[in-house]
């Protein structure tokens, strides 16, 4: 009884040594297992900064990550090329500055790396042309933080119609009684404008006009005015008004309600004088009366029969004929002389201004 629970004792302990063995023996393969994954796992890096070559192990696979474990000397940069070779990663980095582009009332900020102007223009999505206005030159190279200013300019050409006005054109016609106003309308007419705008940063700053052309031509209004006389009714004769003339025409002269003759081919205001008896007959030879009046030959023919009265009506010499001439035309060629019965009336008279009708 004693030798067999002895025995039994004996067996756990070799089974409790067998267990730890075997613990042993699996920590020892999957360390050898994980040192051996982890050396399959591990990349060889190398970043180069245009001047120095840094060289890291590690087990990222994000490149940026990895550019991120080095002390670059500066935090501005970015990656330009990324190579693998094997296990061995190669990165290219460009350290970058900020580059300030103002453009109008704007400033757009551009991180980046050595470049000419025109380089940095197009990647900040500007589109040069040969009209532009860059500062700096768009083939100065920028090495660090610089200012551009970019004066975008261009051209552009069109066409537009516009209204050419019409006028009023005034016709005076004897065909239409005074006063009477005829009007025909007109049309406006059309051209075509060809013009070129210059537009700087986006605002139209000056345009100009290239050419025009005559689509259409306008038509004037037109307007017609009557120049023609309204008929003169007469409202009284020679005959039934008072005046110094004893000649009697050979039809009553009508007269218009102003006393004026409503016949006649010419009208002058002329400035008259008188006079008398001389002993004389008249330049024509006939007996002087009144009514026969002395004239310039030159301007009023000898034998003219004429109406003659003052502006105002209230002096009415009457029907009369150039009869006679004096030498009054020597100084006062346009006067005439009015025959009067007396001295007295002839110094009455005196000289005033008298209206001539020259009778049909």
């Amino acid at each position: 009884m004693f030798k067999f629970i002895r025995n039994n004792r004996m067996n756990g302990k070799s089974d409790l040594i067998l267990r730890l063995a075997m613990t042993v023996l699996l920590a020892a393969i999957t360390a050898v297992a994980t040192i051996q994954l982890l050396s399959c796992s591990v990349k060889t890096v190398r970043i180069w900064d245009g001047d120095k070559v840094y060289s890291l192990k590690t087990l990222c696979n994000d490149v940026t990550d990895m550019v991120k474990t080095v002390n670059l000397s500066s935090d501005h940069y970015r990656i330009i090329e990324t190579k693998q070779h094997g296990k061995t990663t190669e990165i290219s980095i460009e350290y970058t500055f900020p580059v300030y582009i103002t453009s109008g009332n704007q400033t757009v900020t551009l991180e980046t790396g050595v470049a000419t102007v025109g380089e940095i223009l197009t990647s900040a999505g500007f589109v040069l042309d040969q009209n532009d206005l860059v500062e700096p030159s768009v083939d100065t190279e920028i090495t660090q933080t610089a200012y551009i200013d970019y004066t975008d300019i261009s051209f552009v050409s069109g066409t537009y119609t516009e209204a050419i006005p019409c006028s009023t054109d005034i016709i005076y016609s004897e065909n239409y009684t005074v006063g009477t106003k005829t009007t025909q309308a007109g049309t406006e007419g059309v051209r075509l404008v060809s013009y070129t705008s210059k537009i700087v940063n986006g605002v139209t700053v000056e345009t100009n006009i290239d050419n025009t052309q005559v689509l259409s031509d306008a038509v004037n209004h037109t307007q017609i005015i009557g120049t023609k006389a309204l008929p003169v009714e007469a409202v009284a004769t020679s005959s039934s008004v008072p005046c110094v003339s004893t000649l009697t025409p050979a039809a009553p002269i009508e007269l218009d309600a102003n006393g004026n003759p409503i016949h006649f081919t010419k009208k002058m205001t002329v400035q008259a004088t008188a006079y008398t008896y001389t002993g004389h007959r008249c330049s024509t030879g006939v007996a002087p009366q009144p009514g026969y009046i002395a004239v310039n030959p030159r301007i009023i023919p000898y034998g003219t029969k004429l109406y003659i009265k003052t502006p105002d009506g209230k002096y009415v010499y009457g029907y009369a004929v150039a009869a006679d001439t004096g030498g009054f035309i020597k100084s006062r060629p346009t006067n005439v002389d009015l025959f009067l019965t007396s001295e007295a009336a002839c110094q009455q008279f005196g000289r005033r201004n008298v209206e001539i009708y020259v009778l049909e």
